[in-house]
């Protein structure tokens, strides 16, 4: 049975410092976003130096890739020009984290070691890679809410003090219900901070647990199952890096977006 094994060490949950700058710990999931960055720097600037009428092959795949990303965007978000205005930003994040997701997959590349530690590790196996960008996402959406509604209006989302003083006006009845939507409304605060776990976890956690099962099924089934679960955590890794850009989308659009009620108030 030893034929069916590969010796595979699983991945520990935080990641391996390789070089420390200005007391600053470098780890191997920073070097790896890094090339990632690199790599598609690289073929944006290759693809925007010369573009042609008539494209070629990688232009035609490029332009594909882009018109298809813009429909999603466009399903998902209010107008037109929101989602002009998204494409940029999501486009960026499917592509990073996509790339960041599979490259890891490349035969050899997360085996180089420095000093016994392996130099490359996936940036969405890191925790604080994908809290970080959770995090600068929703505060984009608190930010694009508050140009959309301004300070105040922003902060109405969730202390409804006029809704409520409208409800008890009209009536006992509708007094009681804006009670109960003054209460929901500070539970979308507690959501807002849940959004990030939420964002981030998932990521992570389908990534990371990718890594270590490929690692058991190594050490068990070497010889059949790790060709199926390749082409299965391929699969995985672009889903996961589309629903993190297609939830940021949804997160933003939600925030801009004036509510019925909202506009019901304000008449």
């Amino acid at each position: 049975m030893d034929f069916f094994r590969v010796t595979s060490e699983t991945a520990p949950v935080q990641p391996e410092i390789i070089i420390t700058v200005l007391g600053v710990g470098v780890t191997n999931a920073m070097f790896m976003g890094v090339l990632v960055t690199v790599l598609v720097t690289l073929v944006a600037f290759a693809y925007t130096r010369r573009p042609k009428l008539i494209p070629g092959t990688f232009q035609t795949m490029i332009e594909m890739a882009v018109g298809s990303f813009y429909h999603l965007v466009e399903q998902i978000s209010p107008d037109t020009k929101t989602a002009q205005k998204l494409l940029p930003l999501i486009g960026a994040i499917f592509v990073f984290f996509g790339i960041s997701n599979l490259i890891g997959l490349i035969p050899g590349l997360t085996a180089i070691t420095y000093d016994g530690t392996p130099i490359f590790r996936t940036p969405t196996n890191d925790f604080n890679m994908t809290f970080s960008v959770a995090t600068a996402m929703i505060l984009l959406t608190q930010y694009a809410s508050i140009r959309a509604f301004g300070p105040f209006g922003h902060l109405g989302k969730y202390f409804k003090f006029k809704e409520l003083f409208l409800g008890f006006k009209k009536g006992l009845k509708e007094g009681i219900f804006a009670i109960i939507d003054f209460l929901i409304a500070l539970l979308d605060i507690i959501s807002e901070f849940a959004k990030v776990f939420s964002l981030s976890l998932r990521l992570f956690g389908n990534m990371y647990a990718g890594e270590i099962l490929m690692a058991v099924l190594l050490g068990a089934f070497a010889a059949v199952i790790p060709s199926v679960w390749l082409a299965m955590n391929l699969l995985v890794g672009v889903l996961q890096a589309m629903v993190f850009g297609a939830l940021t989308a949804a997160y933003y659009s939600l925030a801009v977006q004036k509510s019925e009620a909202a506009e019901d108030v304000a008449l």
